[in-house]
């Protein structure tokens, strides 16, 4: 391990990062509120920046970065961003542990909450929502498209924050393709305030809800969610730009471009067909609650929001049936496309395990034939297959682990399991005493830190945060 390089990497990002609390202190004086809860975390995070990035004087010394380096700084810097966005809320006199577990979950776009949005200064929730847009493209991306040079191995750094996209496709250089994204980013950030404002949201509303919906992170400026506007339209163009969230960006770039490539995405049209199943079946379950069209309404809208890993509630289905709770717990589980700033296992792990167990099956059945797994007429390797397996056999592990030490807090197995893989799938809001209609403020501290760490986790897709805790990782040479 490098750590000199790694440490030089990880204080030049702390730097970038420390101008991320510009946009809350022009907040704090338009609505003359205090500047220092904002002031004190930039000064902070620009002072450790430059002692840590001090190390590294020529661009040429970033070329001897490899996937050990890269796993440990795209690791710690979401846990140093998330430790220092933590300060603005202690200042405003939050236990540190609630501060952290808020913003570890703004960052990392899950959206479960210990704070009621009413009782925030104005400059402090849209600190919130910044965090969720920030951590939805990930400061890693924003790094590599202003910094294009650092390393010729930036490659390492850009897929251990955001796998799914391949830059062979997307652009042939790291900086153009950290661009693209962050243009699609921005002019959906753009379009959907327009719409919002539009719809008679005021501007601060828009601005929140835009930056907590294509990030899928979910924050609300309100206890109610969406549910507070009581507007179809509203909760429309919300499902649509959370839908896109959970898409992969890569395929929103070439449709912006010309080219519909994302209609003939294998990803994409599962992730469509997953959508549509689960809308239509939990509608059907409703019919005995709602009318026709309110069951659509609700059913659609928070499938969308669920599967997406977005988190916002237009009703409480929590009061639901144990049928259609079930459902959005197994959309928790299969999360957002490859290459989205959705979370959970991702619907091409889901369809390619699918495709995986069939293959099995047939194996058993017939051992003389020989058979691959293909993915849009192409076979799978089987290190690839082995890969999606572990991370499969993983999560399940970390969520088993996780749900039991949560029930040991004296939680009912209802809200434990939930809560687990809301906060492991990035999603916000789970069942029981985790539901829409509460949040996450009467959970002891140290769960707190548990769930915390679980977003953590799921955010960077476990590899990266669960080779840190392996004592080898840490040896010269991997």
């Amino acid at each position: 391990m490098n750590l000199r390089l790694t440490a030089s990497i990880l204080g030049k990002l702390l730097m970038l990062f420390s101008f991320s609390f510009i946009l809350p202190l022009i907040a704090a004086h338009v609505f003359e509120e205090p500047y220092h809860p904002f002031l004190i975390p930039a000064a902070l995070s620009l002072l450790v920046g430059a002692v840590l990035g001090y190390g590294i004087k020529t661009e040429s010394e970033f070329d001897s970065l490899r996937h050990k380096e890269s796993f440990a700084i795209v690791a710690l810097i979401w846990l140093f961003m998330s430790i220092f966005g933590s300060i603005p809320y202690i200042i405003f006199g939050i236990s540190p542990v609630d501060a952290f577990f808020e913003s570890m979950s703004g960052f990392t776009t899950t959206g479960a909450s210990v704070l009621t949005p009413e009782e925030l200064p104005k400059s402090l929730l849209l600190w919130r929502s910044l965090t969720q847009w920030i951590g939805g493209m990930g400061i890693i991306v924003l790094f590599l498209a202003i910094f294009p040079n650092v390393a010729k191995r930036s490659t390492v750094l850009f897929q251990a924050e955001y796998p799914g996209v391949s830059l062979s496709k997307l652009k042939p250089r790291i900086r153009d393709t950290a661009l693209s994204l962050y243009k699609v980013y921005l002019l959906l950030t753009i379009a959907e305030v327009a719409l919002l404002y539009a719809l008679g949201l005021s501007l601060f509303d828009a601005i929140n809800h835009t930056f907590t919906t294509l990030s899928t992170g979910g924050y609300s400026t309100h206890s109610e969610s969406i549910a507070f506007f009581k507007d179809v339209r509203v909760e429309a163009v919300v499902a649509f730009f959370a839908f896109l969230g959970g898409a992969n960006f890569a395929l929103i770039y070439f449709l912006l471009s010309g080219k519909p490539v994302i209609f003939r995405n294998t990803e994409f049209r599962a992730y469509v067909c997953f959508l549509a199943l689960a809308s239509v079946v939990i509608a059907a379950v409703n019919l005995d609650r709602y009318s026709i069209f309110e069951s659509l309404r609700y059913s659609i809208f928070q499938a969308v929001s669920i599967m997406t890993t977005t988190g916002f509630t237009t009703a409480d289905f929590d009061a639901w049936s144990d049928s259609a709770k079930l459902i959005l717990v197994v959309l928790m589980f299969i999360g957002g496309s490859s290459g989205s700033t959705g979370g959970g296992i991702k619907v091409i792990r889901i369809y390619l395990l699918i495709k995986y167990a069939v293959h099995q099956i047939l194996r058993a059945a017939e051992p003389r034939t020989v058979r691959a797994v293909k993915f849009e007429g192409r076979a799978i390797k089987k290190e690839i297959l082995d890969d999606i397996a572990a991370f499969f056999v993983l999560y399940i592990l970390i969520f088993a682990v996780s749900s039991i030490l949560v029930s040991l807090s004296g939680y009912d197995i209802v809200t434990s399991i939930s809560a687990t893989a809301a906060t492991l799938g990035n999603v916000g809001p789970g069942l029981g005493l985790a539901g829409a209609a509460e949040n996450y403020a009467s959970f002891p501290s140290l769960t707190k830190i548990l769930l915390a760490v679980n977003m953590w986790i799921g955010r960077l897709e476990i590899f990266t945060v669960v080779s840190l805790f392996i004592p080898t990782f840490w040896r010269e040479r991997w």
